[in-house]
């Protein structure tokens, strides 16, 4: 498991795709988010997994599971 930490993001493609967008301007698919973490520009740090055999179809980025989140300052 990795810690990943960054912004919550709503990119509308296709039939829309939350994301954590990180500092490099990197996005990964979010899988398995709790509904309290899906909202607009949230600075969180997740721990969770890239899922490197999974595929999304908005394509945005690597998929990633979220195990656990806690909110930035």
């Amino acid at each position: 498991m990795q810690e990943y930490t960054g912004k919550i993001e709503f990119l509308d493609i296709e039939s829309g795709v939350w994301v954590l967008t990180v500092p490099s301007g990197e996005h990964y698919a979010l899988f398995r988010a709790p509904k309290d973490l899906l909202q607009e520009g949230l600075e969180v740090t997740i721990q969770g997994q890239v899922k490197e055999d999974m595929l999304t179809v908005a394509q945005v980025g690597p998929v990633l599971e979220v195990k656990s989140f806690k909110l930035q300052p």
